[in-house]
């Protein structure tokens, strides 16, 4: 039973003022013993005011404009119930009429306020029952824009994959001054928060999350930061990062003052690895530290922290080097270049044909001993991890397509001499 009162509190609280008021007499009452819940006929509503405070130019609390949206929203067993809109007159105060309580189920029942100013929506839990004929005094924070007090801290970890850095990534932002920060008001709705140059296909930790929006390989924060002393608000998003060097030029610029950050690499075997790939992590001048924890039984991590006293201000990038990373060789790529090069004059360049088409077989079957030799090459580079998978069977098609017709050409030269003999 104590799971289903919320739900009879919560179908009760859904009824009009007037259905219950048909309860609300003695005659109703007892009426009501015949099958209704008791809940039912002690169910009370309320009218109340709540008056919202704003700062003054002086510095006092002054009274709210009029217009405001004030919400009061019922909860039973931390699941809403139902939602109150009343707007603040020229007072500053919202009536609101027929709130329900019922002390059958009242542990069970919670109000919230909210209150939406300078384009912040303000949340307040209100203590106990609301009473008839009483008021509610909400104060909110000044509201800015200013990024001045804004500081941005980086958690970071990464390891390689086949092909591609993959990179979980927490960015706090945290207040530290008395006011309220609307970043959703910054030109462009929110705080930008670009991934480091080279990333590709940024994605959110919590996709429904209403505070974040990704365009493109930039994150976007559009909601508000609490004052000082508030927990800070995180944005958490997972993105790759494509090989392209044995070295990773690590750079992300923020438009706040950054105050810190942590990027963890492994340098033991993943899960996702068939070998280990062992990753380094260099610094750029004097702003942090590397240290190696070793966690036994073979798991070593590689760890950056910026120092604390090496703040970086707006615009200033978190700049690093991470190292050992598996890119492919070129070596493969420049040798299909070159056989492709070789297929081109093989084809456009003109020919002299000896007895017995001689010298343009002599080509034919020099051409087909390369390519297979750069075949067993690349498989080779595949087995030592130097050449990926994906990359080596992209360029084993075009390479057995161009064998497939050396062979057929070389045929038809043996055929009229086999037909000879």
């Amino acid at each position: 039973m104590i799971r289903v009162a919320p739900l009879f509190c919560a179908l009760a609280l859904l009824l009009p003022a007037e259905s219950i008021a048909q309860y609300d007499t003695p005659a109703a009452r007892a009426a009501a013993m015949g099958g209704l819940p008791p809940f039912l006929a002690k169910m009370k509503r309320h009218d109340f005011g709540v008056r919202v405070l704003v700062p003054g130019p002086d510095g006092q609390w002054a009274k709210a404009p009029a217009g405001l949206p004030v919400v009061i929203r019922i909860l039973a067993g931390g699941a809403k119930v139902k939602d109150y809109l009343e707007l603040t007159g020229q007072g500053g105060a919202a009536l609101f009429k027929g709130v329900p309580s019922n002390p059958e189920v009242q542990g069970s029942i919670t109000y919230q306020v909210s209150v939406e100013y300078a384009g912040v929506k303000f949340p307040f839990e209100l203590d106990g029952v609301p009473a008839d004929e009483t008021e509610v005094e909400l104060k909110v924070q000044t509201v800015s824009t200013g990024l001045e007090f804004v500081l941005a801290d980086h958690n970071v970890e990464a390891f390689a994959d086949e092909e591609s850095l993959v990179v979980r990534h927490t960015v706090r932002l945290q207040n530290t001054s008395p006011s309220v920060i609307n970043l959703g008001g910054l030109p462009g709705g929110g705080l930008m928060i670009p991934c480091p140059a080279g990333a590709k296909h940024p994605e959110l930790h919590d996709e429904h999350d209403p505070a974040v929006e990704v365009r493109g390989t930039t994150l976007v924060y559009k909601g508000a930061l609490l004052p000082a002393g508030s927990p800070p608000a995180k944005v958490s998003f997972v993105y790759t990062i494509p090989y392209t060097d044995e070295r990773f030029q690590w750079s992300q610029t923020l438009a706040v003052k950054t105050s810190g950050a942590m990027v963890v690499v492994p340098r033991h075997r993943q899960r996702s690895q068939r070998n280990a790939i062992p990753l380094r992590i260099v610094t750029r001048g004097e702003t942090a530290n590397v240290t190696q924890i070793d966690q036994g039984e073979g798991r070593v991590w590689e760890i950056l922290r910026t120092r604390p006293d090496k703040v970086l201000d707006a615009g200033e990038p978190l700049a690093f080097e991470i190292t050992g990373l598996p890119a492919a060789s070129k070596t493969p790529l420049y040798l299909l270049v070159l056989v492709l090069l070789g297929v081109l004059v093989f084809i456009f360049a003109p020919r002299r044909t000896e007895v017995g088409g001689q010298l343009s077989r002599d080509h034919l079957v020099g051409e087909r001993d390369r390519l297979v030799k750069a075949l067993a090459r690349m498989r080779r580079a595949v087995e030592r991890g130097k050449l990926s998978k994906h990359r080596f069977e992209r360029e084993e098609e075009a390479i057995t397509a161009r064998l497939v017709s050396l062979y057929r050409a070389i045929d038809r030269l043996d055929g009229p001499v086999s037909g000879k003999n």
